[in-house]
């Protein structure tokens, strides 16, 4: 018995972690957000809620048994929607889940190499690419929070032969520059742009039409953050058909979920929706990183999409009610607030940072409110 619970990981053949997981969980147990009124931002999802339409697929799909059946795992429908979307064939499509396991499934493709990803990055990416049997090369940037172009990056890197970057970064909130992109495809054998959010920001421009292009050019988008339904994963892979018929012979399509053919036929009909998502964030962005920066020893990263890079400090000077940003954060679970401390994110040092989510004005002021209580008041 002494064996069993003496448990040797070495001697099993179990690999060491390569990339370790921050310590402080994404959300909360399903049991603490049922029983308490929070406001969560720390999510990324549209502050629009998810659209009636989509709800009424969900329900009428329950009622009518539909999720009895076992998902097409070609994703026919899916792919034939999203084609007549973008104007391209159906075979331009890859449908999976989750964006990690979209990165994953077109990562494995390929032989192990150096693959460059953009740091501050979210440690799902490093997890995707090292879990395949690629190196992750952390790419930054001597100009702040703004992808390098590829000398920069090789230059003060040890090189790479891949890269992984997204349209807009996490938690940074930047757009990607075409020319940049541009830029790695030219030296990269293979490139995948992670655009789940890009429906949520400031008049960003997706990367799609140059996958024409460049064979070796893969986007990754999402319905999930797009219609607010962050618990029902459903993601795709956007290439040129030789490229998906590639990452095809290595993807078992194992994870599709049954809503993905529900759901897509919905996508296509909401553009009035995702017009008004626009409308509402080019005004609330701005407006949000505005009243952020006036609130004593926050700091603001210009944001380009529906979520605010910030950091605290609390200088003798300011003499403020919090000592720090995990004190914060506390503060702000115990008033109903959850917003995303960034310390153990790769590319993240100092314990100082955390990211807040644009939600509907009234949620935005409400936690404007305690922050300036929690910061500013003194006993």
């Amino acid at each position: 018995m002494t064996a069993l619970f003496g448990f040797n990981s070495s001697r099993s053949g179990v690999r060491d972690v390569t990339t370790p997981i921050p310590d402080h969980p994404l959300s909360l147990p399903y049991e603490f957000r049922s029983e308490m009124n929070w406001v969560d931002f720390s999510g990324t999802s549209n502050p629009l809620g998810t659209p009636k339409s989509f709800i009424r697929a969900i329900h009428t799909a329950l009622v009518d048994g539909e999720l009895n059946y076992i998902p097409d795992k070609n994703g026919y429908t899916f792919r034939n929607a999203l084609a007549r979307n973008f104007n391209l064939t159906p075979e331009c499509f890859l449908v999976g889940a989750s964006v990690p396991d979209m990165i994953r499934a077109a990562a494995q493709t390929y032989q192990p190499c150096r693959v460059g990803v953009f740091s501050p990055a979210p440690v799902e990416y490093l997890l995707a690419i090292e879990n395949v049997g690629h190196t992750a090369v952390e790419l930054t940037s001597p100009h702040g929070f703004v992808v390098p172009d590829v000398e920069t990056a090789l230059r003060d890197s040890i090189g790479f032969e891949a890269a992984v970057l997204a349209n807009p970064t996490y938690p940074t909130s930047r757009l990607l520059s075409t020319e940049i992109l541009l830029n790695y495809l030219e030296h990269c054998s293979w490139v995948l742009v992670d655009e789940h959010l890009i429906e949520l920001t400031l008049g960003g421009e997706s990367v799609v039409p140059l996958t024409e292009r460049y064979p070796n050019l893969i986007v990754i988008r999402s319905l999930s953050s797009m219609f607010a339904m962050p618990g029902i994963p459903i993601s795709y892979c956007i290439a040129h058909p030789h490229t998906i018929e590639q990452i095809e012979r290595f993807c078992d399509s194992s994870n599709i979920s049954m809503f993905a053919e529900v759901l897509g036929e919905c996508a296509l009909a909401e553009n009035d929706y995702l017009e008004q998502t626009r409308d509402f964030l080019d005004a609330e962005i701005p407006w949000m990183q505005c009243m952020l920066n006036l609130i004593p020893g926050i700091h603001i990263f210009p944001a380009e999409a529906n979520f605010v890079m910030c950091s605290f400090e609390n200088s003798d000077s300011m003499d403020l009610a919090v000592t720090d940003t995990a004190e914060l954060v506390l503060r702000l679970q115990l008033a109903g607030f959850l917003v995303r401390q960034l310390e153990g994110m790769p590319g993240i040092e100092g314990g100082k940072y955390f990211c807040v989510a644009v939600r509907k004005r009234e949620d935005n002021e409400k936690l404007l409110a305690a922050l300036r209580e929690i910061i500013v008041r003194r006993p």
